[in-house]
């Protein structure tokens, strides 16, 4: 039941925010009572943190499979956002916003994974991509892993673009194609136009 309820409050927080989302609307959702819910989460804190913490293990889980699968960085980068376009596409712009606010302690989770489990990763991709001539030898990696993960997390603040008509997915390619056409060599924006055309189609 715990797992039921979890997966329930994910969905409901990713579409609506966590701050709208209440214990009465995940109990009306899985038909179940609120005091069900309360034997597995003490409170609306708890559940939150859990559902950062579930979502961290499992997108760990996602890069190390995406790691082994596609040693090619380039085509890396496109197939994590054809895995992740479904939530973006559907995921509130305002959820980290408002999980920030008000969750402060899951936020902390999630910016402790950035900070020792994205970092580490971007940094040995752009790595990877110098290696094998796909990026300019120039690139400060540490520089730019840091940018990239501002860029991402730019999307996600409610007044950085107020008026923004394009979904959270639109916004992260129009984001993630400025940063690569920065960084890439002839070789690699060869690369990148032949895949960038599937994933926008």
């Amino acid at each position: 039941m715990k797992s039921r309820i979890l997966e329930k409050g994910t969905q409901l927080f990713f579409r609506y925010g966590v701050k709208s989302v209440t214990m009465d609307a995940i109990a009306a959702e899985l038909g179940i009572s609120k005091k069900t819910i309360y034997q597995h989460f003490p409170d609306k804190d708890t559940m939150v943190l859990e559902v950062v913490e579930s979502f961290v293990q499992q997108d760990e889980v996602k890069w190390t499979a995406l790691d082994k699968q596609y040693p090619n960085v380039v085509e890396k980068m496109f197939k994590s956002f054809e895995m992740v376009k479904e939530m973006l596409v559907q995921m509130n712009p305002r959820l980290l916003f408002e999980i920030e606010k008000y969750f402060p302690k899951a936020f902390n989770v999630f910016r402790d994974y950035n900070e020792k489990g994205i970092h580490a990763h971007l940094i040995t991709d752009f790595k990877k991509g110098i290696q094998f001539g796909y990026f300019r030898k120039d690139i400060d990696v540490e520089l730019l892993a840091r940018l990239r993960m501002a860029e991402v997390g730019l999307a996600f603040n409610p007044d950085f673009y107020p008026n923004n008509k394009l979904t959270l997915f639109e916004t992260q390619i129009v984001f993630m194609d400025i940063f690569m056409r920065g960084i890439l060599t002839e070789k690699g924006l060869t690369l990148y136009n032949s895949y960038q055309n599937n994933l926008q189609s």
